[in-house]
């Protein structure tokens, strides 16, 4: 006569419940409760409010980390003003309506299209700038705009295809905080994008209740400081630097751990 694996008493081969304490007997059962349980550890051991607070420590004593993103934010902003007052004021001398399809109206389009393009590249660049200058800080390290710059230009063919690859797992959203550690593993560790998706994967299968935490927090703060008027870009890559932090220190947890 089998015994129930829960408490102990004696059922029978046909049960498919444990009729004392109502343990699931049936086949496959044991693999779910394994999957409820592996989950329930992996969030015992979330500590996004710890991460959250350091990130919150090293931009309070570094403020200058703030820097590549602030101008990330910034530089495009003024090539936007910059560029559509150069074309409004070229409309307005002209008259924009009689030479609609003028070749001059053309070139305006080709250079709000190359305006747009540097702002681009420019805010591309400082993100993987913050994320270089975010780890010399975690670190305690000297921090230099310039030197981070050069980093990310030196490696800028593997942050692009990586941030291809990143808009791809995006997609699907339930996996943005996979291309999220993705970038912070690639900067951290120096590493290739295959490796850095391998160990993201591991890392969020380990921390999963961290990353789900610091996920939420990131998009409804993130949604809130949009909001505000005026200095709302400034706040938002402000913030998303002390996001970049708190993924790296979990990140430098679970390798302590590993």
């Amino acid at each position: 006569m089998p015994f129930c694996p829960s408490c102990g008493k004696e059922v029978r081969k046909d049960d498919e419940f444990c009729k004392s304490c109502g343990h699931d007997l049936r086949p496959g059962a044991k693999k779910v409760e394994e999957a409820i349980e592996e989950a329930v550890e992996s969030f015992k051991k979330a500590n996004a409010g710890q991460a959250l607070s350091q990130a919150f420590d090293i931009i309070s004593r570094t403020p200058v980390v703030l820097i590549p993103a602030l101008i990330g934010a910034i530089v495009p902003f003024l090539i936007d003003i910059t560029t559509s007052i150069l074309v409004l004021g070229g409309f307005v001398g002209t008259g924009f309506f009689p030479y609609l399809f003028t070749p001059a109206v053309f070139g305006t389009v080709i250079l709000l299209a190359v305006a747009g393009i540097i702002g681009l590249f420019v805010s591309f660049v400082m993100f993987f700038a913050s994320l270089d200058m975010s780890r010399d800080a975690y670190h305690g390290e000297p921090l230099s705009v310039s030197a981070s710059v050069r980093y990310v230009i030196g490696r800028l063919g593997i942050f692009i295809v990586a941030a291809i690859i990143g808009a791809v797992l995006s997609v699907t959203v339930i996996l943005i905080p996979i291309a999220i550690l993705m970038f912070v593993i690639m900067v951290v560790d120096e590493t290739g994008i295959s490796d850095a998706i391998s160990k993201s994967f591991k890392v969020a299968g380990d921390r999963l209740g961290d990353i789900i935490i610091l996920f939420v927090v990131a998009i409804v703060v993130g949604a809130v400081l949009g909001l505000v008027p005026v200095i709302s870009s400034l706040l938002t890559a402000s913030w998303y630097v002390l996001m970049g932090l708190a993924f790296m220190h979990l990140y430098f947890n679970y390798k302590k751990a590993a």
